[in-house]
């Protein structure tokens, strides 16, 4: 992606958290951008409070499903919430070993010819019961193109963006997932960020005080940024407060 339509996304977008590889820089509405330079995250501390924190809450959740069910109390609605439970910690799981790959000095990404339409159509499919419980409507817009690209990675970085998409919508809004020449872009109608935090937003734990009620760990941001800092992928955050987030998400090899 070039500087020139980077700087086209600022102009049109700020505030926005541009994320590069070497450095995170806040455009704020007004005024000068603020610059940081990017630290890889110490590998045993990030696993350690990731896995503690990530896990933490879907566990209690099965093990107090597991009693209720045990007692003979609404059994199958309780074994399919247990289902759900396990397939997130499945998840988590999975981010988790990618994550300690990818911290690894020797690790090398599987890059090939992966279809962005079919793997953003699989993704989007995990998440079709809460957007069908929040009435919202999703459209996948010039999303028919071959990409270069670690597939794993990819799908892990999809899962957090699109879920936070779902998450922090308004209920019976839309959610926008569309390419902008060789961008991808994931937008929501939702509650936003506020400016003053946004710089914020990608730090581990770290959650906007708007957001604090709704269940999350703060690490979903996070690990997209360490995720693309490895793989060398610039992406940027636009937000507003109560008008919404969007995502722009920089695609390698494009071909239509």
């Amino acid at each position: 992606m070039s500087a020139t339509s980077w700087g086209e996304i600022i102009k049109e977008h700020r505030p926005v958290l541009l994320i590069r590889p070497d450095a995170l820089v806040f455009y704020p509405s007004e005024g000068d951008p603020w610059t940081e330079k990017q630290i890889l995250s110490d590998s045993k501390t990030f696993f350690v409070n990731a896995v503690a924190h990530e896990l933490f809450s879907p566990l209690s959740a099965v093990m107090g499903l597991l009693e209720l069910a045990k007692e003979g109390d609404r059994v199958q609605e309780n074994l399919l919430k247990m289902e759900r439970h396990l397939n997130r910690m499945q998840r988590i799981l999975e981010q988790l070993i990618l994550l300690s790959k990818i911290e690894q000095e020797n690790y090398q990404p599987f890059v090939r010819k992966i279809d962005l339409g079919q793997v953003l159509k699989e993704v989007v499919h995990e998440y079709e019961q809460r957007i069908a419980q929040k009435r919202l409507s999703l459209s996948l817009e010039k999303t028919n193109m071959m990409i270069e690209a670690d597939e794993e990675a990819l799908k892990i970085v999809l899962r957090n963006l699109i879920s936070n998409a779902v998450k922090y919508a308004k209920e019976s809004s839309h959610v926008e997932i569309k390419t902008i020449g060789d961008l991808l872009s994931v937008r929501d109608e939702g509650l936003g960020i506020p400016e003053q935090e946004l710089k914020n937003v990608t730090a581990r734990f770290y959650r906007a005080k708007n957001v604090r009620g709704i269940s999350g760990s703060g690490l979903g941001l996070a690990i997209v940024k360490h995720i693309l800092r490895r793989l060398n992928v610039t992406w940027a955050i636009h937000s507003k407060l109560n008008v919404g987030t969007t995502v722009f998400l920089e695609l390698v090899g494009v071909e239509e």
